[in-house]
């Protein structure tokens, strides 16, 4: 290639550089409220990591205190799928979710401002039904049967003391809670403090005397100090082989105020639902001036048709919409036939929670339960840290190799530098390109990396400098010092290629990100001290005239 088409190739690489490290408004396909739409902004091109800009770690494993999971590294491999989608729908730039070992994923959220919402959202199981209200009267039927298996039973309950201020009365129905004294409820329930806090429940009427009935069929109210005695009812395996055959019993999730104590609606539910979430295409979080916040969702045609057909098989009758073994908000009449299109309401929650839910309600139910076993926060402090001494090793790195070569090749070490301060531009250049994210370990590889650039000058110098002692011109010693050290710049970079591309395939996130910033780098390596530094030579032998008969090296 002659001069003129070789210095057109490297302004074209510096002009493309720094385009490509501009920031500037553009226009993306960005997603907002969990929809995709196309607005103005601002690209930055070189985003930091979680080490660099902080966020949150989570560490995740299949939940097995409700059974073991026969195929752990398999249900993992499903869970990962869904816990990725939701990241993407969460808008979290830069995510990392993947699998470690068989049985845990690891997921990083960069520059997150909430992590409670981020791991409520990982975590939730999502598993929605639809089931219809109980109107039988069957929980009824069976309480002296529940208050017979509990007759004996004495189990000890942990009450604290605000939870047993706000008690009163076990039996008080609910509608002479808006007509009693509310004084001398205050007073009741200093008096029954005491015994709240040493209580031991079970004996007779153990059942019964928790559950009050509300004002719809199948619908129980159970005071929320007494939530956790009922929760460890219903997990007797005496008490659920005493429940009604086909029902289930699910609670809501939300309370009721009702004068000064608070109350959890309990459901009886027919146990078979009429249709899951599995057939579910779409969920959108909207607001309606009468229902407040709502979800509304679709579903495909399959899932059309059978809840068509179920749901006109109930009319007039109350229909649950169950997430996570949870009663969204009070069960609505059917009135008539559903098919496609149906909402749910939020039961007065805020938009950021239809908003979550419509979230993973899309990305679908996990297939697992899962816990978190390890969370960790990484402040912004933390990154600015790590940032400013990163700055600081690649300051002294440079001085220290802009020296050496400089000293010990003098005027080649001078066109080696002039190469080196390209290989800085086009490695950052093309890690923008790539949407690369850069991480502590990323900027760790990128000072090494700028060591290792000038390796293969080194090599060509050192060759240069052995064809001029065997009495060579300056030109062909040239030509012949890049043409023999040619093999050995190959090998090396190659197999150092190959060896990011396996950290990069098989490593974590800042392993990836070193290897992501290593493999930049010996591209650019390559472009400067093959192509770039032989253009300063040209360029050079060019100026000096055919007569040049020293060089400097």
């Amino acid at each position: 290639m002659s001069l003129k088409y070789r210095l057109l190739v490297v302004l074209a690489l510096i002009a493309g550089s720094v385009w490509a490290l501009f920031p500037r408004t553009v226009i993306e396909r960005v997603k907002r409220n969990g929809e995709f739409v196309y607005d103005t902004v601002r690209r930055v091109p070189l985003r930091r990591g979680l080490d660099l800009q902080g966020g949150m770690h989570l560490s995740l494993e299949v939940d097995e205190s409700k059974g073991p999971i026969p195929d752990k590294s398999k249900a993992i491999d499903n869970a990962l799928k869904v816990v990725r989608n939701r990241i993407d729908e969460f808008g979290v730039s830069e995510p990392v979710v993947q699998k470690a070992g068989n049985d845990r994923i690891i997921v990083e959220l960069p520059g997150i401002d909430d992590p409670r919402r981020a791991q409520d959202v990982v975590q939730k199981s999502a598993f929605l039904e639809f089931q219809i209200v109980d109107k039988t009267q069957a929980l009824e039927k069976s309480l002296p049967r529940l208050d017979a298996v509990l007759k004996d039973k004495k189990l000890a309950v942990a009450t604290t003391d605000s939870a047993a201020k706000t008690d009163t009365t076990a039996s008080a129905g609910l509608q002479s809670l808006f007509t009693a004294d509310t004084s001398k409820k205050a007073d009741s329930s200093k008096t029954d403090s005491a015994k709240a806090a040493a209580a031991t429940v079970g004996g007779p009427g153990a059942f019964s005397k928790l559950v009050q009935q509300g004002s719809m069929p199948g619908e129980y109210y159970v005071a929320q100090t007494d939530v956790a005695t009922m929760t460890q009812y219903l997990a007797l395996p005496e008490v659920s082989a005493a429940l009604p055959p086909g029902k289930v019993l699910r609670w809501s999730s939300d309370t009721t105020s009702l004068g000064n104590r608070v109350y959890r609606a309990l459901y009886v539910l027919d146990a078979k639902p009429i249709i899951t979430g599995e057939f579910l295409t779409d969920a959108r979080p909207n607001t309606s001036p009468t229902e407040g916040n709502l979800v509304q969702f679709t579903m495909n045609n399959e899932g059309a048709r059978r809840f068509r057909t179920e749901t006109s098989r109930h009319i007039q009758d109350l229909m649950a919409i169950v997430l996570d073994q949870r009663v969204m908000g009070r069960p609505p009449v059917i009135q008539s036939s559903i098919g496609a299109n149906g909402q749910i309401t939020m039961g007065g929650k805020d938009l950021q929670a239809a908003q979550d839910l419509a979230l993973v309600l899309r990305a679908g139910s996990l297939p697992v339960p899962l816990k978190v076993i390890d969370v960790v926060q990484i402040g912004a402090s933390l990154g600015q840290d790590s940032i400013h001494k990163a700055t600081t090793a690649g300051v002294i790195a440079v001085a220290l190799v802009v020296i050496i070569m400089l000293g010990y090749y003098r005027f080649s070490g001078a066109l080696a530098v002039a190469g080196l301060a390209l290989y800085i531009l086009y490695t950052l250049a093309a890690l923008a390109g790539f949407n690369a994210v850069l991480t502590l370990p990323g900027l760790a590889g990128f000072v090494l990396s700028i060591g290792i650039a000038v390796d293969a000058n080194v090599l060509i110098f050192e060759r240069i400098r052995e064809e001029l002692v065997h009495g060579k011109t300056v030109r062909t010693a040239i030509d012949e010092g890049f043409r023999h050290a040619m093999s050995a710049i190959v090998d090396s970079n190659v197999s150092t290629a190959l060896t990011a591309a396996v950290l990069y395939q098989y490593g974590t996130g800042p392993v990836r990100g070193f290897a992501v910033t290593l493999l930049a780098g010996i591209a650019a390596s390559m472009v400067t001290s093959i192509f770039v530094v032989r253009t300063f030579y040209m360029l050079w032998l060019n100026r000096s005239g055919e007569a040049q008969t020293s060089l400097s090296i």
